[in-house]
């Protein structure tokens, strides 16, 4: 018995000599913990014993942070492995790629050993939706964003964030791809194309010009009535490239420094909108009401403010508008008419009789106060027989002329049956919370465009006469403001032709309301 204990003294040393050396140079495999096989980097997902990916997708395994027990003992040459033929995956360099739908095993082995297990699926989602978003607006020359592409796929949601998307575009001078980006290096319109396997999606993304200043003078003046064309300075990259400029009379202004451009106004054409100058798409301002007005002007990326100041005009700019005519039934007497200006008091009729010369044929005096409602002037000229007249009227101050008005022309022969003609279909509706009548009627016919008049007569009053309502109307309808308090009103519409004459009155339509607060 102390033979047998003298020589394990003896024995149980060597070897746990022996068994150390085995264990630091890698003879005698040690003892692992907390080995386990995981997917790093990529979109997989966890499902109970298994990892989930998609077709297509790369990603890295791993063996976790595992340790060997002894601490001393040699690390492991541990390897990653297929553990089935099925074609499913292939792995290089502990990165594992799925080649198809199915299921697969890989392991962790050490030496001949399988240290752990775990199955792999893979799966190819149907996609039912592919969009390109842009991290950033892409409209200007230079600009640069992230392309953010969203797919929807049926199944395994969470593997929609793993798609990776090849891009490409039409016109690699209009855009630069650099991976996930993609720049404006061009002007023009070009498609950014997003593919995934066989799906693949544009987008039509137009490039402008970069605007890289913007300038015009901060005030403009001019006279009621007469035009200017604003013209801003404007620089561009790439140089000398064109963009668009767009004018836009603000409205929601600071009123301590800018009147409103845009009214409803109760005006010479009934209810209407006013507006107190206008700019075309070339710059073309048209001054149409006293006041000051902020303008603004838009290219591209940049924009910039001025103020137009519309003032009253100088005399001789005043335009006399619309002069209109009749001609009796005894074809010598003409009645003619025109718009009142209340810049002028005085006007002049200037009369060419056949081959003559214009000469100044009467003169008519005209106040405010003393304009009939309708703000229109008219007056009686007696003409000789078998002669042909032109006729136009200016204004005058006693110094000088305002600018003279259409000429109308009276033929010998002038075919009048035009005077005859009447506007038909006259109806109408009342709004009796905003107080007003809105009329319409059936166009004269389609041959030219026509300006109507509107006209009543007060049938409360024993003097029973025409009093101008409207005047100056484009359209077949106009709606007018009513007084407060009872209403019996004949209703009458004319027609003028382009050459300033003027129809029938139309049948009466009659029209008894009340109106009260």
């Amino acid at each position: 018995m102390k033979k047998k204990s003298n020589i394990l003294i003896f024995i149980l040393p060597i070897l746990f000599i022996l068994l150390s050396i085995g264990l630091k140079h890698g003879y005698v495999m040690p003892m692992i913990k907390g080995i386990d096989i995981r997917i790093i980097g990529g979109t997989f997902i966890t499902n109970l014993n298994k990892y989930v990916i998609k077709v297509g997708d790369e990603v890295n395994i791993s063996a976790g942070d595992y340790i060997v027990v002894p601490s001393f003992a040699k690390k492991p040459n541990l390897r990653f492995v297929i553990l089935d033929k099925k074609n499913v995956l292939t792995m290089k360099n502990n990165k594992i790629k799925a080649l198809r739908e199915g299921y697969s095993t890989i392991g962790i082995m050490n030496k001949n050993r399988v240290l752990r297990k775990a199955t792999i699926m893979v799966v190819n989602p149907k996609i039912n939706d592919l969009k390109i978003n842009l991290g950033s607006d892409l409209n200007y020359y230079g600009d640069r964003t992230k392309i953010q592409s969203v797919i929807d796929i049926e199944d395994y949601k969470k593997l929609e964030k793993g798609y990776k998307f090849n891009y490409s575009t039409t016109d690699s001078k209009i855009l630069k791809i650099e991976n996930d980006y993609v720049e404006a290096v061009g002007t023009g319109e070009a498609k950014l194309i997003s593919r995934y396997d066989r799906k693949e999606i544009q987008k039509t993304i137009r490039i402008y010009p970069r605007v890289d200043d913007l300038s015009i003078d901060k005030y403009f003046e001019l006279e009621q009535n007469q035009s200017i064309y604003l013209s801003p300075s404007i620089k561009t990259s790439p140089n000398n490239e064109k963009s668009e400029i767009k004018y836009s009379v603000l409205n929601n202004v600071d009123q301590s420094k800018y009147d409103e451009n845009k009214r409803i106004i109760n005006g010479d054409s009934g209810i209407e909108m006013s507006y107190g100058i206008t700019i075309d798409a070339n710059g073309r301002v048209n001054a149409n009401r006293i006041g000051t007005y902020q303008v603004e002007i838009n290219s591209g990326n940049k924009k910039t403010y001025t103020s137009v100041s519309v003032v009253k005009p100088e005399f001789g700019n005043i335009e006399i508008k619309n002069l209109q005519y009749r001609l009796r039934s005894d074809s010598r007497t003409l009645e003619i008419g025109w718009d009142f200006s209340e810049y002028v008091n005085t006007y002049r009729v200037y009369l060419k009789k056949g081959d003559g010369e214009f000469e100044a044929f009467t003169n008519i005096k005209a106040y405010k106060r003393s304009v009939p409602v309708g703000n229109r002037i008219s007056t009686i000229l007696k003409l000789e027989k078998n002669q042909d007249y032109q006729i136009y009227v200016v204004g005058y101050n006693g110094v000088k002329e305002t600018k003279p008005s259409n000429i109308v022309t009276i033929e010998k022969d002038l075919n009048v049956e035009f005077q005859h003609k009447k506007v038909k279909g006259l109806d109408y509706s009342i709004d009796f919370e905003k107080k007003t009548i809105h009329l319409k009627w059936k166009q004269l016919d389609n041959k030219q465009k026509y300006k109507y008049r509107v006209y009543y007569v007060n049938k409360k009053l024993q003097d029973e006469k025409y009093i101008l309502y409207a005047k100056n109307i484009e359209k077949n309808n106009v709606t007018l403001k009513l007084k407060d308090g009872s209403i019996n009103y004949e209703f009458f519409v004319v027609a003028i032709n382009s050459k300033g004459q003027v129809s029938d009155f139309s049948k009466a339509l009659p029209v008894y309301t009340s109106l009260s607060d």
